[in-house]
């Protein structure tokens, strides 16, 4: 073979790969469009479809296969899981998009998996996860606002439970048994016992 002909074939086979990898990122934009305007008018059944379509291409089916998904395609079906009401579902799909190199994508999905946990009253563990979205985007405002309702929320179920709330619950009922009338308005110093 000629140097000519390893050039040629090399171009061909250049611009065969360019074609492909155009078409893919048409057919990803056009798939991102109609999936946006789908969940936009409400009509997240439809948008689900869509990208369990596109989860049903041979392209798709090649990067499974290669050991890597589609981040966009798990997170977005994520999002519109969570839309439906399936929490359990959209958990499984944030849980593979947390896997993904893509910091904006990978922050996204822990965030959404936190606000899941958190629907669950695991504050806790939502706490630890708006954490872990705080550690990739220091300046998310919604993760940092969430953190704060968990801490707070924390906070007011261990002290639901505790003796001291309990006492304090007790105190206010022996005071709603004590007749509070007119003589007591104007009567001075008056003691009362806990």
């Amino acid at each position: 073979m000629s140097k000519n002909n390893i050039i040629k074939l090399s171009l061909f086979i250049l611009a065969i790969l360019l074609i492909a990898y155009g078409r893919g990122y048409w057919n990803q934009c056009k798939l991102v469009d109609s999936v946006n305007k789908d969940v936009s008018m409400g009509r997240y059944n439809k948008a689900l479809e869509s990208l369990e379509e596109a989860k049903t291409s041979n392209l798709y089916k090649l990067s499974r296969f290669l050991g890597r998904e589609d981040p966009y395609l798990v997170y977005n079906s994520g999002v519109v899981l969570m839309l439906m009401g399936d929490n359990k579902r959209a958990g499984i799909e944030f849980k593979k998009a947390i896997k993904s190199n893509n910091k904006i994508i990978k922050e996204s999905a822990i965030y959404n998996r936190a606000n899941l946990i958190a629907t669950n009253m695991d504050f806790i563990t939502a706490a630890d996860e708006y954490t872990k979205a705080l550690k990739i985007d220091s300046e998310d405002f919604k993760a940092k606002k969430n953190l704060e309702r968990m801490r707070l929320g924390q906070k007011q179920l261990s002290t639901l439970f505790s003796p001291v709330k309990q006492e304090r619950e007790e105190r206010i009922q022996s005071l709603k048994l004590i007749p509070w009338g007119n003589k007591y308005r104007y009567s001075g110093d008056q003691k009362v016992r806990w």
